[in-house]
């Protein structure tokens, strides 16, 4: 059985997280939607999408806006935690693996602190990603999605150290740190909607939510594509789910597997995980925009899922509700 961080960890990990010199921000945290002035509501939903998204009237709607965060992504949270106890003498070349934003995190992080690293990549991921890492230092190899830990192990046996993009335990009490954070911005949000992908910030999240806020009855969901949902696999399954040949326009939300240690988390602290649809990811995508908001497909999910219903369907007294969604 897999071991659950604490809240001691989750504290220790906040401060590791802002005493690193990757220049971690502390993200905003804004109203996109009040539930009785709606002169508040920043989202416009373009009507030539002829779409079913609506933003809801009857709950106060924040986003934690993690897309401005340093490197562009929550993950350097994560990565600032996993390197705190790293030897350059004794761990010098460093493998991961990514199709994007952890990928580059990792390069940024290697670069600033001296280690050699190399991503391996899947063959589906955009080139432009690669060229970015190459960019800064790091060696990319690509691999079919089915085939990426293979390429991991090859370079372990070459003496590498593995730096897991969404299943180590140092990396989820990194994450954990925004789940403090959102409770500084909304003390008593009564749901947290989570982008999930391995599962790695959702289990950081929706632990440091449960173990921390002072609203007893808070809710937190993880919101993954229908067509590579694998934690909603592995709830429904009771065990980590693989899904080697997942693929969806989020495809930071499409790992070949859901990771075990972010499962055991997920499966004590989280309250289920929704699905939408890559078309409604697209037109979540759209309304960002045209409001503004420059967020990618993968960090658009947990909006998403209130835009398109679902998380109606599965709350459906919602009335004077603050329900917070996380953009990465």
């Amino acid at each position: 059985m897999s071991d659950l961080i604490s809240a001691k960890q989750i504290l220790k990990a906040q401060s590791e997280v802002f005493q690193s010199s990757l220049g971690i921000l502390k993200t905003p945290c804004i109203l996109l939607a009040h539930h009785k002035d709606q002169r508040h509501n920043i989202l416009s939903i373009p009507n030539r999408l002829q779409t079913h998204l609506r933003v809801p009237e009857k709950i106060d709607l924040f986003g934690k806006l993690e897309n401005v965060q340093n490197t562009g992504s929550f993950k350097i949270r994560g990565v600032a935690n996993q390197l705190r106890g790293l030897n350059k003498g004794d761990d010098n070349h460093l493998v991961t693996m990514s199709a994007g934003n952890y990928g580059r995190t990792f390069a940024t992080a290697c670069k600033a602190y001296g280690f050699n690293g190399t991503v391996i990549m899947p063959e589906s991921a955009p080139d432009n990603r690669a060229e970015l890492m190459t960019s800064l230092g790091i060696t990319v190899e690509r691999l079919p999605t089915s085939q990426l830990m293979r390429g991991v192990s090859e370079h372990e046996g070459k003496g590498s150290k593995f730096l897991h993009p969404f299943d180590d335990l140092d990396l989820i009490a990194g994450y954990g740190s925004l789940g403090l954070e959102i409770l500084e911005d909304v003390p008593d949000a009564d749901i947290v909607l989570v982008c999930c992908g391995g599962g790695g910030l959702l289990a950081g999240v929706a632990t440091s939510i449960k173990l921390f806020s002072k609203n007893t009855d808070v809710k937190v969901y993880g919101v993954e594509p229908e067509i590579a949902n694998g934690m909603f696999l592995s709830i429904k399954r009771n065990s980590p789910a693989q899904i080697p040949s997942a693929k969806s326009i989020a495809s930071g939300l499409a790992p070949p597997f859901a990771g075990s240690n972010a499962f055991a988390h997920v499966k004590k602290y989280c309250d289920g995980v929704l699905l939408v649809s890559d078309l409604e990811i697209k037109q979540t995508v759209c309304t960002l925009f045209e409001s503004k908001l420059v967020v990618e497909p993968s960090g658009s999910a947990a909006l998403a899922a209130v835009l398109c219903g679902k998380l109606q369907k599965l709350e459906p007294d919602l009335a004077g509700k603050k329900v917070v969604a996380i953009f990465t």
